[in-house]
């Protein structure tokens, strides 16, 4: 096996590849398994090998964070250990995630996974949305206890990593031990419960088909609060819900999951943590439940490299080329178009769908703005009040105050645009995180930081390697040049070697800076309590259908008079030995 072969290995295996189909690559490059210079077992020795240079698996993942600090000056990272020096928590983030939150950290989403790595840490991501409305991750954590104090310790790093910085709204999924941390860190933050949790929980507590439809309107809909009085207590009475203690803590928390009580505090448009799902979905492609620390934070930060990516084809994507303009309001939605990013045009388009239906039905003056009645063509009665002040400052405001839950303007202030034939999206209107100059501020903080990959030195290893292939088949026939090559490397190779006079050390094997213990084997949540496992029940034999003992079945019961008819004879230990003798004496003959 060369050091191009084990180089090889290592790469593959950063990238997640299996050791089976490591070696089925490798013969697949060399025409042949017969052609790879080595056998299968020698390369799950030499991955075996490069496991064993990692002295400590806590230790050298943390000292891999620490090192990505070289070369990234804003990379935060802490640790807490327990009293056995066992790592407890782990917090991180790198100098993108740290810039990206003084840009888009009004929203913060965060959600725990699990199964993840060897020690079933749980995982907690900080996400949240950019401007084009793509999941961005801000920091992480490992843990091995998910408790108020974790969760706590993990927000006050949080807020130490940006510099003291909170978000605005908080959303989670609802438990307990996060939700007294978010009052104790970021006690003016508005946290808003994941509708899709509820959701799930209320066909578990409530247990009544028919009432979903009731608590989807009061949890989803655009309704006021007196609607979302009148339907729950339609709900609660239709279904004889009065005594059911879930619907009872529901309507206590009513303020963090309805939308007529929400409306108002900027949420982005996020009414679940489905984007923090999709993020663990999507890692299961770089890790899995037996990977260890050192290559989990490996693998995360190269999946973290990917999401980034897509950062940079959507930049692209809305920077270069024309929209097509679709609908009549050709200069309000030109106007949006060169502002908003691809995919938050595309949601503006859809306002202006719904604007087409919509007109001015009053006019009403007062000293320092004007009031606007708005109602859809041919409605209901249902009718929107949109303030315009033009004296002080250009405001719009509407009645629905979608302009201050999402930063959009609703289609009732487009239909206002339109009345008053204002041809240009005014300032007020955009939100500067959904424009394409968002991150202008923040640009240069981190060169190259969205393309960075950790591999660079294997790669230049890779084209150093091609080099010299590409140098040996132009030399070595003509004798001068061979020799003039030679001659070149020599003299290059002892000076590298004067330089180097120990050679390189792999990756973890270094002394280490950081002595941390490796965390116990997790429990994770919903487990349970079990001190003692309950042995595994041996697995039960045949079963007669005449006597109902084990043992034997139906043809074979002692008790039955058939199978004393048809029951035959063992063969013993001494049948056979007496058989083989008569065999033996026979051949003598």
């Amino acid at each position: 096996m060369t050091e191009t072969d084990i180089q090889d290995i290592e790469s593959h295996g950063n990238v997640g590849i299996r050791p089976y189909q490591m070696y089925g690559a490798m013969a697949n490059s060399a025409g042949g398994f017969h052609k790879v210079g080595f056998v299968k077992k020698d390369l799950y020795n030499q991955v075996r090998r490069q496991r064993k240079e990692i002295s400590s698996d806590a230790s050298a993942a943390v000292k891999y964070l620490r090192d990505l600090g070289k070369t990234d000056q804003l990379m935060f990272v802490s640790h807490s250990v327990d009293k056995d020096n066992r790592l407890e928590r782990l917090f991180w983030c790198d100098g993108e995630s740290r810039k990206n939150f003084e840009v888009f950290g009004d929203v913060l989403a965060f959600d725990a996974t699990y199964r993840k790595n060897k020690y079933n840490c749980p995982f907690v991501v900080f996400s949240g949305v950019n401007h084009h409305n793509q999941t961005i991750v801000f920091a992480t954590g490992l843990v091995t206890r998910e408790t108020e104090e974790t969760y706590v310790w993990l927000l006050e790093q949080f807020v130490c990593a940006m510099q003291g910085k909170t978000p605005v709204s908080v959303i989670t999924d609802g438990d307990l031990a996060m939700k007294n941390a978010i009052i104790k860190v970021f006690p003016k933050a508005h946290h808003r419960l994941c509708a899709w949790h509820l959701l799930r929980n209320a066909t578990t507590n409530v247990g009544i088909h028919e009432s979903m439809r009731y608590l989807k309107r009061c949890m989803l809909g655009d309704i006021k609060i007196s609607k979302f009085e009148e339907i729950w207590g339609e709900m609660v009475s239709k279904f004889g819900l009065e005594d059911n203690m879930w619907i009872k803590e529901m309507y206590a928390k009513r303020k963090m999951w309805s939308t007529a009580h929400i409306r108002g505090f900027f949420f982005a448009g996020l009414r679940t943590t489905s984007r923090c799902e999709a993020l663990h979905s999507h890692l299961r492609q770089f890790v899995h439940s037996k990977i260890n620390l050192f290559k989990f934070v490996q693998q995360f930060q190269r999946c973290l490299t990917y999401f980034r990516f897509r950062e940079v084809e959507a930049d692209f994507q809305s920077n270069y080329g024309e929209p097509v303009i679709q609908s009549g309001l050709r200069s309000i939605e030109k106007s949006a178009a060169n502002q908003y990013t691809k995919e938050i045009f595309n949601m503006f388009k859809l306002v202006l769908s719904k604007c087409m239906l919509l007109k001015v039905l009053e006019v009403q003056e007062m000293s320092s703005c004007r009031i606007y009645k708005v109602g859809k063509y041919c409605g209901n009665g249902e009718a929107w009040y949109v303030t315009h002040s033009e004296y002080a400052v250009d405001k719009f405001k509407c009645s629905c105050l979608r302009m201050e839950s999402i930063g959009l303007p609703c289609d009732h202030i487009v239909c206002v645009l339109v009345f008053l034939d204002i041809a240009e999206l005014p300032t007020c209107l955009v939100l500067p995180r959904w424009t394409k100059i968002a991150k202008d501020l923040i640009v240069g903080s981190y060169p190259g930081g969205s393309l960075y990959w950790d591999s660079q030195v294997t790669a230049r290893y890779s084209s150093l390697v091609k080099m010299s292939k590409d140098v040996a088949e132009l030399v070595y026939d003509d004798l001068d040049d061979y020799h003039r090559v030679v001659d070149v490397h020599n003299a290059e190779l002892k000076r590298l070697k004067a330089k180097h006079p120990k050679g390189k050390t792999a990756v973890g094997s270094s002394t280490m800076d950081v002595n941390v213990l490796d965390p116990p084997q997790v429990r994770t949540k919903g487990c349970g309590f079990n001190p003692t496992p309950t042995p595994r029940k041996r697995r039960r034999g045949p079963t007669c259908g005449d006597c109902g003992n084990t043992g034997h079945n139906k043809r074979f019961c002692p008790n039955s008079k058939t199978a004393a008819d048809d029951a035959v004879t063992p063969i013993t230990y001494e049948d056979n030995l007496a058989t083989a003798s008569t065999a033996a004496d026979l051949s003598d003959f």
